[in-house]
């Protein structure tokens, strides 16, 4: 009688085990179908080698994933609780649950660019609640009508699968399913660690596409945000961040601005010992937060068009002016391929000589900065001026200098879509900027410099001392998107 209650329970444990597998056959490639997603949030790869790993990786490491929640949950419930109309209906409910779980982490992915985890938490939430709250009723109507088709999907995936459990395990291509995802898995990672030791951008950018995959590198989210070119990626000494491939589309909108009565005066001097000479008799207030590229001409760009280096060879070349010009009229003294106006509101005038230093002695000043002196570091932290007193959330560069003018004295509306500078009275606490091969990011008093070959530092802004070695990925991927908003 024993005997015949084991047998009896052995039998269902392995009848239970065989539909799992075809349970799980069906949900890897349900997985894959809403996995499709991932794959179309970045730029395809450039290069065959890419796309082959980018398909490698996607079955592999795909059914990987769906095959582990199976060994995880379904498989030891079989084991404990051999019933099948019971197991079968957990099955479904937990498949609805993990399946909708990586739907949501697509679609973070997707309008984000990193994964769902307790990192990132805020950022999930706000993007939940801004997408609920441009139309609520429309919003929760596609996630029910969602979570209902998976749970539908489910349903029948169960009972499918244990109805015609016989003639599946007769069907000839039974074979062939697990070997190929075990050669899609196996052949990926072999890939990947050739391109890992080849410096094969084009494959280990790819290392955070899928969830839980490879741990993200600065390196891999250069290479993905196009910062680091990958035909020229030999030496990290060698790379720049200014990719011959970089575009620049200017605002379709002019900015709107109340330029009647008012007007403005930023002057920048070549070097210290100017600025010196020019405040000894001048009360203006000392903000030393003040970063800017260590580049006289990229501090200069940066001031001027209010966006960092990276567009600057790219606007150069094709001669753009300012797109805020057309909305302000300004004189640029001293500054080349710019002209003069005297009639001008907004003046920038380089001081570069002890003559020109003569001819604005008088002059009412609204911000007064002097360019660095040195160029051994790609940054430079210096002192800027002010009439008003500013007090900064976080730190300043020179683009946010000429925001601040155009938002605050000319009152002109929307000017994030001309610059990436931060108004400075605004409170905003966050920024983006780059010089030569180093970018640099900061949320409040953690600023972040990263090279072109991955590495980086982060500092306490005020003090300059270590705060630790931990990349904030999410951050990083905010500040890359915002860095290239104008190549859209």
């Amino acid at each position: 009688m024993n005997l015949s209650s084991q047998q009896a329970f052995s039998s269902k444990a392995a009848k239970l085990l065989s539909w799992g597998h075809w349970f799980t056959f069906a949900n890897i490639l349900f997985a894959l179908i809403v996995s499709s997603l991932y794959l179309i949030s970045d730029p395809m790869p450039m290069t065959f080698s890419g796309k082959v790993f980018l398909l490698l990786n996607w079955l592999g490491h795909i059914s990987f994933l769906t095959f582990l929640c199976f060994v995880l949950t379904i498989f030891p419930l079989s084991l404990i609780f051999p019933y099948p109309r019971h197991i079968r209906g957990m099955a479904a409910v937990i498949a609805t649950f993990t399946m909708s779980l990586l739907a949501l982490d697509a679609y973070v992915y997707f309008q984000l660019g990193y994964h769902l985890s307790p990192q990132v938490f805020e950022q999930i939430v706000s993007l939940i609640s801004d997408t609920i709250s441009t139309n609520p009723s429309l919003s929760l109507f596609i996630a029910g009508g969602i979570i209902f088709v998976i749970l539908f999907f489910e349903l029948v995936a169960s009972n499918f699968t244990w109805r015609h459990l016989t003639e599946l395990r007769q069907k000839p291509f039974r074979r062939y399913i697990s070997p190929v995802f075990i050669v899609a898995f196996v052949a990926s990672h072999l890939l990947h660690i050739w391109a890992d030791a080849n410096v094969k951008l084009d494959i280990t950018k790819q290392d955070n596409v899928l969830p839980l995959s490879y741990p993200t590198t600065a390196k891999s989210l250069l290479a993905r945000y196009q910062l680091v070119d990958l035909d020229e990626y030999k030496e990290a000494q060698n790379v720049s961040f200014a990719n011959e491939k970089v575009t620049y589309v200017a605002p379709n909108q002019p900015l709107t601005c109340n330029t009647n009565s008012a007007s403005a005066k930023i002057l920048v001097f070549d070097n210290q010992a100017l600025l010196t000479q020019y405040l000894s008799d001048k009360t203006l207030n000392a903000t030393d937060n003040f970063y800017q590229p260590a580049n006289k001409r990229e501090s200069l760009f940066n001031l001027v068009y209010g966006l960092p280096s990276y567009y600057q060879k790219v606007i150069r070349a094709q001669g753009i002016l300012p797109a805020w010009s057309n909305s302000v009229n300004a004189s640029f003294i001293n500054l080349p391929r710019l002209a003069e106006d005297e009639s001008a509101k907004l003046t920038l005038h380089y001081v570069k000589t002890h003559e020109d230093l003569a001819t604005i002695k008088n002059s009412v000043v609204d911000f007064a900065f002097s360019l660095a002196n040195s160029e051994k570091d790609a940054w430079s932290k210096s002192t800027l001026y002010t009439a008003a007193h500013i007090t900064p959330a976080g730190i300043i560069t020179p683009q946010d200098v000429i925001t601040t003018v155009l938002a605050n004295t000319f009152n002109c509306q929307n000017v994030q879509n001309t610059t990436l500078g931060n108004n400075l009275y605004d409170g905003s606490d966050t920024g983006v900027n780059i010089s030569g091969n180093t970018l640099l990011i900061y949320k409040k008093d953690k600023l972040t410099l990263l090279t072109s070959d991955g590495k980086h530092e982060t500092v306490s802004a005020q003090q300059g001392f270590a705060i630790d070695s931990h990349l904030e990925v999410p951050f990083l991927v905010q500040s890359l998107k915002k860095l290239k908003q104008f190549e859209q």
